[in-house]
């Protein structure tokens, strides 16, 4: 019989730290990958908001009597 020497390198399999350090790594990886999907998929394509100087300045006008329909 062959005796295993305790300095003789151990599989990377072997060592729980190093194994559970490697899945929470996949972990992480493919929940931002997933996130990264939902937000290509589903949050991107949607409408901006228009921050031109325009725009601000249409959101930030009083309104007019002209766009309220009836006047006092």
């Amino acid at each position: 019989m062959k005796d295993v020497d305790a300095s003789s390198p151990r599989r990377w399999r072997d060592k729980p730290l190093r194994r559970l350090a490697l899945d929470l790594c996949l972990l992480v990886v493919a929940k931002l990958a997933l996130l990264m999907l939902i937000w290509y998929v589903a949050i991107r394509p949607l409408p901006r908001a228009d921050v031109s100087p325009a725009g601000v300045d249409r959101m930030l006008s009083p309104i007019s009597a002209s766009t309220q329909g009836t006047s006092p």
